[in-house]
């Protein structure tokens, strides 16, 4: 068996006026016309930019590098081994020529 009773919901006096309690608020704090606030979507703008240009420099720096090693194991010939090796090579061409007579 039941024990106690039922609740039910308590309805306000119809005589009440119903905007009674509600008075209007001012805003949590006010906007200055002169200092408007940026939204966050600039805010992640700039950060993305940054970090676009830091991604260049590094991307270019280590190009930079890269080419610089790649280069550094090519030798440098003096003048008497660039002669040399033209030396060689025409007389590779005369033998050939030759060989056709």
């Amino acid at each position: 068996m039941a024990q106690g009773k039922l609740k039910v919901k308590s309805k306000a006096p119809p005589n009440l006026k119903k905007g009674h309690g509600n008075k209007k608020k001012g805003t949590a704090f006010s906007k200055r016309k002169n200092a408007p606030i940026q939204s966050k979507k600039h805010k992640f703008e700039e950060a993305h930019k940054l970090k676009q240009v830091i991604t260049k420099t590094v991307n270019k720096k280590n190009e930079d590098d890269i080419r610089k090693v790649a280069y550094e194991g090519q030798k440098n010939l003096s003048q008497a081994q660039l002669a040399l090796q033209e030396h060689h090579r025409k007389q590779g061409q005369n033998d050939e020529a030759g060989s056709s007579k």
